[in-house]
């Protein structure tokens, strides 16, 4: 079970970490890490991130490493200090969306790389969401009151360069302002140049167009825990006890 948990955790940190939603003032779901989703073949992005409280500092690269059927390999590269996360999906859409979500791979380190079966998906979204609500302060529950507002044009200098943005900030059904985000359409796949919230800030320390997969063994399919009843996938109510659950 442990290794369940584990790869439940990478899950969740790539719907809440490579999943941003549509920045539209109509979207009803909040975005993630602020953007749009916007996958073509090659490009990456990566940010210098800071979480706020603990000082922790980690390094992110999102890519788009090939592209398959009309579906795109959207990868997810965390650094933080010496240890290093991929997290490889087969998308056909915003990835937040688990339908959208055709293979689900994970790699610690210099371990083998572990492909997840498509039941972990509905309790990665649960998870995901509850990541979300502690890192940015907005309730899972208050998503439908949350709105992202224009603010105007500017300039903006990040270590990857100086960049003309669309400043948006993000507030919350009560009127305050829970984060900010810089937009530009050509840093793709997400167009974020630079994100701030009370919890974690990120910038843009470079971006490119010739992005390269850095999983390339075969991965090996996770099988379920010793025990677990058949038919009842990880996903399953219940499979992990004491797992956050939004609005309880």
């Amino acid at each position: 079970m442990k290794r369940v948990l584990i790869v439940a955790g990478y899950l969740a940190l790539a719907m809440a970490a490579g999943s941003p939603a549509g920045a539209q003032p109509m979207a009803p779901a909040v975005p993630k890490f602020f953007g749009n989703f916007e996958p073509r073949p090659g490009v990456w992005s990566e940010y210098a991130m800071v979480e706020k409280g603990s000082g922790q500092k980690s390094v992110m690269r999102l890519s788009i490493v090939g592209e398959e059927e009309g579906a795109f390999w959207y990868e997810v590269h965390i650094k933080n200090g010496d240890s290093r996360n991929v997290i490889k999906m087969l998308v056909t859409g915003d990835p937040k969306d688990g339908e959208n979500v055709r293979r689900f791979i994970v790699k610690s380190g210099d371990g083998q790389a572990i492909e997840m079966p498509r039941d972990f998906i509905a309790m990665g979204r649960k998870m995901a969401d509850h990541m979300f609500s502690s890192r940015s302060g907005v309730p899972s529950e208050d998503k439908a009151g949350v709105r992202v507002e224009e603010v105007g044009e500017e300039k903006r200098t990040v270590p990857a360069g100086t960049f003309t943005v669309q400043r948006r900030r993000v507030v919350g059904s009560d009127g305050s302002v829970i984060g900010t985000f810089d937009f530009n359409e050509k840093v793709l796949p997400i167009g974020v140049v630079a994100s701030d919230s009370e919890q974690t800030s990120m910038e843009l320390v470079g971006h490119g167009s010739d992005a390269v997969t850095a999983i390339e063994e075969e991965p090996v399919l996770m099988r379920p825990p010793p025990g677990m009843p058949p038919g009842m996938g990880p996903g399953s109510p219940g499979m992990v006890p004491g797992m956050p659950v939004p609005g309880r």
